[in-house]
């Protein structure tokens, strides 16, 4: 039979009230609780605080007090006993967890049924060891699903309301929307933002932690994107000005080395003479995109082949050796050359408000939105119909071709167009000479 006694191990004036459980001879194990006493006032034999009726009104009250802990204490150790799962192990450390789910309100998975804490459960024992296709998640995308758990718990705050996990579902995911939107966050951005609750609430049903049976209907969506890509004159453009900044002149030629490389600025601005190959008697840059951890191999571009010979073998030199930095201060410079090279065509893509502290879509001059990104799009964009698409995608990364016409701005109907573009272009062409004379078979 399952018992529990309390017993003092210390003789000094506030000994720590340990908690013994047994059941038969197999288990015998003792933890300490969070209740304290002085031994004049504990009887060993029971196992509990003495009767007494003479003491200072403290004295009793704080006795009265450990009395009425210590029987629920017992109580809750015998239920969570007699409730317990097969698969669990009864030793102290059992006993220790039981004891701290006594003080903080129920047993671990029972207080998971709570959003808050679920995700702080997720955020330290899940997040960190998540995979995907059997690879450990990019850490993008850990510190993407950081900051929607953020996102979540200043939306639950907000509403000063304690949320369980089964409390999400379309409703709540409405009214996020709506608090993200108060945020000046981009719609874009929110579109993909709300489907991420989705993942990560899902992953409670591992824990059987019941989660709302309308989640699933939870859905993200896509904004128009902007497609800025910059034209052959316009990169020629830039390359007739040489720039007295050294920064200026570096971000110009990483600019030109983009252009024909087609990398994201992540992987761009940390190309090395290390990357180099040489097969078959022409040069490659090999790397392993961060994002995606593909490897890609880029033939070498002549004008980008200039500038390494022209650095003695060198790529140009970075802005900041944190990469954050580097692209931030790599945006700035594009804006400015691009402006020197009036750079000006209106196209459509967002600029930050700093007042509304939110990006606003419209129609801008070039040179006020332009980023790094114009790279890697300007490669696809001027490459697409030229190159057979897989060969492009093969150097830019992209994993499946709807993927990849999305992000030139283009669709199937687009490419169809294209063909048939090419082919009236070709049949302009002077067709060119033959024979007339005719050759008999034999």
């Amino acid at each position: 039979m399952a018992t529990v006694k309390f017993i003092l191990q210390s003789s000094k004036d506030n000994a720590p009230i340990y908690a013994r459980f047994k059941d038969g001879r197999i288990i015998d194990v003792k933890r300490k609780t969070r209740e304290i006493i002085n031994p004049e006032y504990w009887n060993p034999k029971t196992g509990k605080p003495k009767n007494i009726q003479s003491a200072n009104k403290t004295t009793l009250k704080h006795i009265e007090e450990v009395k009425t802990r210590l029987s629920e204490i017992e109580t809750f150790i015998l239920e969570q006993y007699r409730k317990r799962n097969e698969t669990e192990i009864i030793n102290g450390i059992w006993l220790d967890e039981i004891l701290t789910a006594y003080y903080s309100g129920g047993r671990r998975l029972v207080q998971l049924d709570y959003l808050d804490n679920y995700l702080d459960y997720y955020k330290t024992e899940v997040l960190p060891f998540r995979k995907n296709r059997g690879k450990r998640i990019a850490n993008a995308t850990t510190k993407k699903q950081i900051t929607i758990i953020n996102k979540i718990n200043e939306f639950v705050k907000a509403g000063n309301q304690r949320l369980k996990v089964s409390d999400w579902d379309v409703s709540i995911s409405n009214k996020f929307e709506l608090f993200l939107e108060g945020q000046g966050i981009a719609k874009g951005t929110i579109g993909r933002y709300i489907k991420y609750p989705k993942t990560i609430i899902n992953h409670a049903k591992t824990l059987n932690i019941e989660v709302n049976k309308n989640i699933d209907q939870i859905k993200g969506y896509t904004t128009e994107t902007p497609t800025i890509f910059l034209t052959e004159k316009e990169l020629q453009d830039i390359q007739k000005i040489t720039f007295l900044e050294p920064q200026l002149q570096a971000a110009k030629e990483w600019l030109i080395i983009g252009f024909y490389t087609g990398q994201r600025a992540s992987d761009l601005l940390t190309m090395t003479p290390k990357m180099f190959t040489v097969i078959d008697g022409h040069t490659f840059i090999n790397l392993h995109q961060q994002k995606t951890k593909n490897g890609v191999l880029i033939p070498m571009h002549d004008e980008v082949k200039k500038i390494i010979e022209k650095r003695n073998g060198q790529f140009p030199p970075v802005f900041s050796d944190n990469i954050e930095s580097a692209k931030t201060i790599f945006n700035n410079h594009l804006r400015t050359i691009a402006k020197k090279a009036n750079i000006n065509r209106l196209d459509f893509g967002k600029k930050y408000d700093p007042v509304n502290k939110r990006f606003i879509y419209g129609q801008y001059p070039l040179y006020e939105i332009i980023s790094s990104h114009v790279c890697r799009r300007s490669f696809c964009t001027h490459n697409y119909i030229k190159v057979p698409t897989p060969v492009i995608m093969a150097v830019s990364g992209h994993r499946t071709e709807k993927e990849f016409l999305n992000y030139i701005g283009k669709d199937f109907n687009d490419q169809s167009k294209e063909i048939l573009q090419y082919w009236k272009t070709a049949q302009q062409q002077p067709e060119p000479e033959t024979s007339t004379q005719t050759k008999t078979a034999n």
